[in-house]
């Protein structure tokens, strides 16, 4: 996958393929151990990071594996923890250190639901600032960073977005936030409050990644059920259409890289019908539309072999094709919207 759209000539040959090679897309990955996030690989190429990992240990680690082989156009880390204000502030260490937050895991939770790797192995202080003032304080040269912004940071994102309030006004598109529908960590926001605070700030929510959880008291190789939603990467556009909550002018720069958002977050509709009813007029309009079709069907391709390959398993082991029914619907459960489907 990665530079897959660097490789197709419609794309490169197009505005917003011009615009990102003039520029590369400013990509902020906040939560980045175990690398950047494979949502910005097809633009790799065309992608400055600036990425955020507390763990001092694992930013040595990333710097020293991107200086011998790197994707991207820029690739920088730092070492210190986002927040709502700059200072410092307790970082609480898990036994899986991907679960680490700045606020303490909820016993409650973790015990009902049998969540593993959330024990306590220490704290640590650690220093804090924001967006805004990376981007904008004294000093700080003019930039396109924060154009897309991932956020995974284990119960923090809402307080990252608020110090980030100029930033998502003055330069970003796109969104990809992690949030959960429950307190997995003591006195987290919930989704509901992170989807009111972009909405307020202009910003459409367009869809899920879904994860669920259940206590597990029955055997899903012979039950079905409905499990409870556990938390989800959810997605927010600056969404200018008609109807859409963003009322500013935009600049061309920020049209170009909404266009290449909703391609790589594979939001293809939405992505033609920014370009079609804006700016694409003629051979851009027609060399648009061929390369979107062309990447939503590289999606549809594979449905096939899927299918052919879920059969393979369910008639080889049909003890697990309850099992295996419900992986296949997992993993193309952000593809499966038909409900507008024309008979």
């Amino acid at each position: 996958m990665i530079n897959q759209l660097l490789q197709n000539p419609d794309f490169t040959g197009s505005a917003p393929g011009e615009a990102l090679r003039t520029q590369p897309l400013g990509f902020v990955d906040v939560g980045a151990r175990g690398g950047v996030h494979h949502v910005v690989e097809r633009l790799a190429g065309v992608t400055s990071v600036l990425a955020f990992e507390p763990d001092q240990e694992e930013c040595l680690r990333l710097t020293k594996e991107m200086a011998a082989n790197s994707p991207w156009a820029n690739y920088s880390i730092e070492p210190i923890a986002l927040a709502g204000e700059t200072g410092t502030a307790p970082l609480y260490v898990l036994k899986s250190a991907v679960n680490s937050s700045l606020r303490a895991p909820n016993p409650d939770f973790i015990k009902r639901y049998g969540l593993t790797g959330f024990e306590i192995s220490k704290v640590v202080s650690v220093p804090t600032t924001t967006l805004d003032v990376l981007f904008f304080g004294p000093g700080r040269p003019a930039g396109q960073q924060g154009e897309f912004i991932k956020l995974d940071t284990q119960s923090t994102e809402s307080e990252i977005l608020r110090g980030a309030e100029r930033t998502l006004d003055e330069r970003t598109v796109a969104l990809l936030v992690e949030v959960e529908f429950y307190e997995i960590y003591q006195g987290q926001p919930l989704f509901s409050e992170v989807e009111l605070q972009l909405r307020q700030r202009g910003f459409s929510f367009y869809g899920f990644d879904l994860r669920t959880r259940s206590a597990k008291m029955l055997e899903k190789r012979k039950s079905a059920g409905r499990e409870r939603i556990f938390y989800a990467d959810a997605i927010f556009f600056k969404d200018p259409l008609p109807g859409g909550l963003w009322k500013k002018p935009m600049s061309r720069r920020a049209w170009n890289v909404l266009f290449a958002c909703a391609l790589l977050l594979e939001h293809y509709d939405f992505a033609l019908q920014l370009a079609l009813e804006t700016w694409a007029r003629d051979e851009e309009a027609v060399r648009l539309r061929r390369l979107v079709q062309q990447e939503a069907s590289r999606l549809a391709v594979r449905a096939f072999d899927d299918v052919m390959a879920l059969a393979e398993r369910v008639r080889t082991n049909p003890e697990t094709a309850n099992v295996e029914v419900g992986k296949f619907v997992d993993a193309r459960r952000h593809l499966a919207d038909y409900d507008d489907v024309k008979a």
